[in-house]
């Protein structure tokens, strides 16, 4: 049987370093029905004359300022679903990089799972391939979006199971999914321009009563924080203002009114830890973000309201979710 095409897509901004490792590691995917397309934030290097001498095949989209990674992530999406025979959606980001299987493995794992919504491989740290990126995402217990399995030892697989969010680092994601979820052309939460947008979509998709999934077998590799790691006091403002944002949008009141006060007591802790390591401007970060985000919650109301229409998840069991991801 034929199985669906599926198309990468890459955001990229300043890259030039990066791309060739990247799309290598695309060519060079045993499942070959894919098709690759690239959206460049307006890069000012060198980016966009390499995409085009290493892969010329690839779609590219270029935009004259920087998009976000949200946005640009539904500019590729988009243009990708113009096709009817692609079924599936492979993000990946310029310093993530797959082994040969990946797509191959993620694709065949998809089968007679009609509710598969996401899917991920274990990512490992690049530069130490004996540490965990990432096994899955996930909203604890304390309101924070939490990344599995992080700078843990890989001693030895873990899965196949269901996880509450995938890592969009390098994740697949099945048409079928896109099309149901409310929000259509919108996939990745634009308001939220970067930072937590992946866990927006694994929010969504476990509410939703989708299956995000962990699969064996194969792996992926990823730096971190190549492109927006340049502005790290810009990063955790966003954090903080999408993570009220994304919590607000997508969890059930009864939910929001139980994770509340363990919020107020997390942040607290990390600003008191910021502070003992002598980083006290960056400690005041955290409560110019939260509070942006809360001025920012009507941003989300209509957006809550779709999804609150299409929620389909037992509350007790999405709270034994946000315990570890799992």
């Amino acid at each position: 049987m034929n199985k669906p095409n599926a198309a990468f897509v890459i955001v990229c901004w300043n890259n030039n370093d990066l791309l060739e490792e990247c799309l290598d590691s695309i060519k060079n995917q045993t499942f070959k029905n894919h098709k690759t397309i690239i959206v460049d934030n307006g890069s000012t290097d060198d980016s966009v004359i390499t995409i085009k001498k290493i892969m010329p095949e690839a779609i590219v989209i270029e935009s004259k300022k920087n998009l976000g990674f949200a946005k640009g992530n539904n500019v590729g999406i988009n243009e990708a679903l113009k096709d009817q025979e692609v079924g599936f959606i492979a993000l990946l980001n310029t310093d993530a990089r797959l082994d040969n299987d990946w797509l191959e493995k993620l694709i065949i794992f998809t089968e007679n799972k009609p509710k598969a919504a996401c899917l991920q491989s274990t990512t490992l740290d690049y530069y130490d391939q004996s540490i965990i990126d990432s096994t899955h995402i996930y909203i604890a217990q304390n309101g924070q979006a939490t990344q599995g399995s992080w700078r843990d030892d890989y001693e030895s697989e873990m899965g196949p199971m269901k996880v509450f969010g995938v890592n969009a680092a390098a994740c697949l994601i099945t048409r079928a999914f896109i099309d149901e979820q409310p929000y259509k052309k919108e996939f990745f939460d634009e308001t939220m321009f970067m930072y937590l947008e992946d866990v927006d979509i694994a929010v969504r998709a476990t509410v939703m009563g989708w299956d995000n999934y962990l699969v064996p077998g194969t792996k992926a590799y990823h730096m971190g924080s190549a492109s927006s790691g340049k502005n790290p006091g810009f990063s955790l403002y966003l954090t903080f203002r999408n993570n009220t944002g994304l919590i607000f949008k997508n969890l059930p009141f009864i939910t929001i009114c139980k994770l509340t006060p363990r919020i107020f007591l997390s942040d607290i802790e990390t600003f008191r830890h910021l502070r003992r390591l002598g980083k006290n401007k960056t400690s005041w970060i955290i409560p110019k973000g939260r509070i942006a985000g809360i001025f920012r919650s009507p941003l989300f109301l209509l957006k809550r309201n779709k999804i609150r229409k299409v929620s389909n998840i037992d509350r007790d069991y999405l709270w034994h979710l946000m315990r570890k991801g799992y």
